[in-house]
């Protein structure tokens, strides 16, 4: 039916807008209101090799890089809850870590370590927490398997959602100092 294409095109433009696509635009009652849509979701029966993330990993969507290898990359969330906060993703397909073997397992999980430290020193943070939401009852909004790095400090409350997307002033500073901090051998 038209309603039902009018809400396929309206959760895909969405999901492109919430997680780092055309960064400058807004959907009628903002950010918020789209990620609300987003998180009301339930995970597909499948892999759906449309979604956000397999998106900037082929590179049609952009996005804050900070390292990628054969197995995986990792870039800055768009909606960090501190700064710092990156999302570390195989580049394979898979809904949730429950889902990876192989290859994309260890090799994905042999980069956390690096990652988590470059986070660490990139923000001063004395600790991090890393995070994995598997399924939607969970908070998982993209389906495909990623991982939340977020540098903690004392002061820091012990959750706290993201208020505003990240503008690429805020982002660039602290992505280049995850990656010297990665290029350094964290």
């Amino acid at each position: 039916s038209t309603i039902k294409m009018a809400t396929t095109s309206l959760r895909t433009l969405t999901t492109a807008l919430c997680m780092g696509g055309a960064l400058g635009l807004l959907l009628p009652g903002g950010v918020r209101a789209a990620r609300r849509l987003l998180s009301s979701s339930a995970a597909p029966a499948g892999y759906d090799a449309g979604n956000i993330f397999a998106k900037i990993i082929a590179g049609d969507i952009p996005s804050f890089k900070v390292m990628e290898t054969e197995h995986c990359i990792a870039i800055l969330d768009a909606f960090p809850v501190c700064p710092g906060h990156t999302l570390l993703i195989p580049k394979k397909a898979s809904v949730t870590c429950a889902d990876m073997e192989g290859d994309s397992l260890t090799g994905t999980m042999a980069e956390l370590p690096k990652l988590v430290r470059a986070v660490q020193k990139a923000t001063g943070a004395p600790a991090a927490r890393v995070i994995s939401n598997v399924g939607p009852e969970a908070g998982q909004i993209v389906f495909h398997t990623h991982f939340h790095i977020i540098p903690r400090h004392t002061k820091d409350a012990s959750w706290a959602n993201s208020k505003d997307m990240v503008t690429k002033e805020e982002a660039v500073p602290v992505m280049e100092a995850i990656k010297k901090a990665l290029a350094e051998g964290c």
